[in-house]
């Protein structure tokens, strides 16, 4: 009897690790997915510092410049989102947020998090800003020694 016992815990044990790993398996779907959303925006506010730094120096074009000020933009949406975050109940209030934005029509996600805007020109676009930024990283800066 205690032989027929141990392999039914066994059993019920078995099942519940793989129905536990069947549940976590959409969370950290939803966790990568926001690990990427992350990434891509810190590359864009890089990008955008880099292109604010260029327009210092007259270097920058008004594409550019569109760009960074829309970047800009998420930037700030980002902090709305980071002062409700620390806001008890954040769990309940942000998602009724961004279905109340997305219901009158206001854009409260970054466009990192928004799967319309994420197309492979968007990419195309990413990668040639990406090379700028580093050949002007590369590029010897030039100071007047007296």
């Amino acid at each position: 009897m205690k032989h027929y016992i141990i392999r039914v815990t066994q059993s019920i044990k078995r099942q519940n690790t793989v129905i536990k790993r069947k549940a976590l398996i959409p969370l950290k779907l939803g966790l990568l997915a926001v690990k990427h959303g992350l990434a891509q925006e810190s590359r864009e506010t890089k990008v955008m510092l880099v292109t604010y730094k260029r327009f210092t120096k007259g270097q920058a074009s008004k594409l550019e410049m569109q760009e960074a000020n829309r970047q800009f933009v998420d930037v700030i949406r980002g902090l709305g989102l980071g002062v409700l975050a620390i806001l008890p109940f954040a769990p309940i209030t942000l998602p009724f947020v961004v279905k109340l934005g997305e219901k009158i029509g206001i854009n409260v996600l970054p466009s990192a998090f928004m799967k319309d805007l994420q197309e492979e020109g968007a990419v195309e676009i990413q990668q040639e800003i990406e090379v700028l930024v580093e050949s002007d990283d590369d590029a010897p800066s030039t100071s007047n020694k007296a």
